[in-house]
């Protein structure tokens, strides 16, 4: 909203909003895989959807809302960087670009992990409390309602506030077409995974073991290796803990975070003079 766009303003209004929902729906959901799980690394939740099936549902959808079209988190972002193109602010626009890429990375990646389906995986107890589900279940429809009616929103609740801001008229910052384009991407979502469990539970094919790094024992889970010792499947990515840990870069990163805060408010304060 600094570069003085009010497609800028509008792109922050919508973020907030999309963020303060869809972010409470992941803490809370994680916290609840935490207490069923013992443990929320994103590389423990490999096949969550079979594990803990409506766990994976609702951060699915938290998923979806932060980086996946129509969810107004994409929109906000795209309105962001029209108006940080009409501005010319080139800096703004590769910050933009590569913390979307970044954050798209990261959620894909969850998203992935959370989804596949492991045969003989094991239905954890549902230990989550009444109440939480509650809170989690009204931020799901929160989510998926926020995306339905955020042109509304946009039309009565924010562009009122942005004409008196800006005292002009405003021109459509979301076309008719670019709603229709995604009300259908939000069909499309609701309507493949409903087809892919029809065709699943249809088509009863015979399920073959899975390919491993040696000979499967049979449950998908172990595998001997080269020299016929078992081994435990475990799917993860490798972090470079031993270089680029927490422990590694936690100083290094608080001193140039500290240091680039100092040299921006000695900027803004000169400019301000």
């Amino acid at each position: 909203a600094g570069v003085g766009m009010y497609e800028a303003v509008w792109a922050a209004i919508l973020l907030l909003m999309f963020h303060a929902v869809s972010k409470s729906l992941m803490f809370l959901s994680v916290g609840a895989v935490e207490n069923s799980t013992g443990s929320r690394n994103i590389e423990d939740m490999h096949g969550l959807i079979v594990r803990l099936p409506k766990l994976a549902f609702v951060m699915t959808v938290g998923i979806f809302g932060m980086f996946l079209a129509p969810f107004g988190m994409l929109i906000a972002k795209w309105a962001a960087l029209k108006a940080f193109v009409d501005s010319r602010s080139v800096l703004l626009i590769l910050f933009l670009i590569f913390g979307s890429a970044a954050t798209l990375f990261y959620w894909g990646k969850w998203l992935g992990k959370l989804v596949p389906v492991i045969r003989q995986s094991e239905r954890l107890p549902d230990t989550v409390h009444k109440d939480e589900w509650t809170a989690m279940w009204i931020l799901t429809a929160l989510v998926v309602l926020i995306c339905v009616l955020f042109p509304l929103i946009s039309t009565r609740l924010v562009q009122p506030e942005l004409i008196q801001m800006f005292h002009i008229r405003l021109s459509a910052i979301i076309g008719t077409e670019d709603v229709r384009v995604m009300i259908m991407m939000l069909c499309m979502i609701i309507v493949l995974p409903a087809v892919m469990w029809v065709l699943t539970s249809i088509n009863r094919k015979k399920v073959v073991p899975s390919y491993m790094a040696g000979v499967n024992e049979g449950d998908d889970r172990h595998f001997s290796d080269s020299l016929g010792q078992p081994r435990q499947m475990y799917l993860a990515n490798w972090y470079m803990e031993d270089r680029l840990g927490e422990n590694k870069i936690l100083k290094p990163s608080l001193g140039i975070s500290t240091a680039g805060l100092v040299i921006l408010m000695i900027v803004a304060i000169g400019g301000a003079l």
